[in-house]
């Protein structure tokens, strides 16, 4: 099992402070993680909201954690490349790769959230169109020499993209799915390393869709040991079993009832079957802190978050990523939470190894 940070914050300004205060104590948290065995940490693009959108550029936030930190991988979970220009993304991202010395990790999503595309003016029912072409410039334009394209959005003839990252061919690619059966098919055939978010759907939901990716990865000829699967859960570490249940309870309403403002309009699109009603699942969850603990977050006591962690990989995870900082909980007590995981959990949870799976 390996551990990393997530960052898809939500932003409450009467508790986090100011947006620079905020950014501060989130490159403190990933400092930490650096220092203390992690393997990485990761952003999440969002915009417009409260919940994620002040981290609106994952290549910004990601160039200063690159600068605070020596050993850590650094993910985006996800860019959402079929809102952005590829070419773009392709030079930003191999940017980082050589400012971080090769540690970038590239994961990649559609975006799910309407007010997104009506702000940049791109239909929903283009998005897997045009996070297909997105995905084949962004490659294109990492290899070696120029890229000539002739697509539906974008045409390139003889285009130069630099630079090219460290990492060749390309970065580790990671790739967000939900719901959708044609995401998992889509990353596990392409042989890609999976992010899922357990709490979607049930045990048995997340079990067989880690299993249709796992059965995609081995039809298409892949090794099922050297890649990723990604689990993200809002974790908190107590100091007892009623410390870690109550404490972090407002903090976790907090956070889905941003969540909860910003999916209001339903992802309007035959392409996001199983969205419709997303904004009233997270209403639901706001007012109902049961529906979340104790089955679908890590909170608890050491001993607690050691079953919770094995919850998980008996569902295929081989990879955790900690949401720890949500909903405006204090920086401090984020930290003190980090501090007992490291202390408390980490040492009983048996590391990957380090060829074992993708990304370090």
């Amino acid at each position: 099992m390996k551990f990393s940070l997530l960052y898809l914050p939500t932003y409450r300004p009467e508790l986090n402070g100011s947006v620079a205060r905020f950014y501060g104590d989130m490159l403190d948290e990933i400092e930490f993680a650096d220092q203390n065995g992690f393997n990485s940490v990761w952003f999440a693009e969002h915009h417009f909201y409260q919940y994620g959108g002040v981290i609106p550029s994952v290549p910004v936030i990601a160039a200063a954690a690159a600068q605070r930190t020596r050993r850590l991988r650094i993910g985006s979970s996800v860019a959402l490349i079929g809102l952005n220009d590829p070419v773009r993304v392709a030079e930003e991202f191999a940017m980082l790769d050589n400012l971080s010395g090769g540690r970038v990790d590239f994961g990649i999503g559609r975006a799910f959230q309407n007010i997104e595309y009506e702000a940049f003016e791109v239909p929903m029912d283009e998005s897997r169109a045009r996070f297909d072409e997105a995905h084949e410039i962004i490659l294109k334009a990492w290899a070696d020499g120029p890229v000539n394209h002739a697509g539906r959005f974008r045409t390139l003839k003889n285009v130069d993209v630099i630079p090219k990252p460290v990492q060749r061919p390309h970065p580790p690619i990671y790739v967000a799915c939900i719901m959708t059966p044609e995401s998992f098919a889509f990353t596990g055939g392409r042989g890609y390393n999976l992010m899922y978010v357990p709490y979607v759907g049930s045990a048995e939901d997340g079990a067989a869709r880690v299993k249709s990716y796992r059965d995609a990865l081995g039809s298409a000829g892949h090794d099922l040991a050297t890649h990723d699967v990604m689990m993200c859960l809002h974790t908190f570490i107590g100091e007892s079993p009623r410390h870690a249940r109550d404490y972090p309870r407002p903090y976790l309403t907090n956070y889905f009832e941003l969540a909860a403002a910003a999916n209001r309009v339903d992802a309007q699109s035959a392409q996001y079957q199983g969205y419709a009603g997303l904004g009233k699942v997270f209403k639901h969850i706001h007012e109902n802190y049961d529906f979340m603990y104790p089955n679908q977050v890590i909170f608890g006591d050491p001993e607690q978050s050691l079953a919770r962690i094995a919850h998980y990989e008996a569902m295929g995870a081989t990879h955790i990523s900690l949401i720890t900082n949500f909903g405006g909980m204090p920086h401090a007590e984020i930290m003190r939470s980090l501090e007992r995981f490291v202390k408390h959990v980490m040492p009983h949870v048996k590391p990957t190894p380090q060829s074992a799976a993708a990304g370090g």
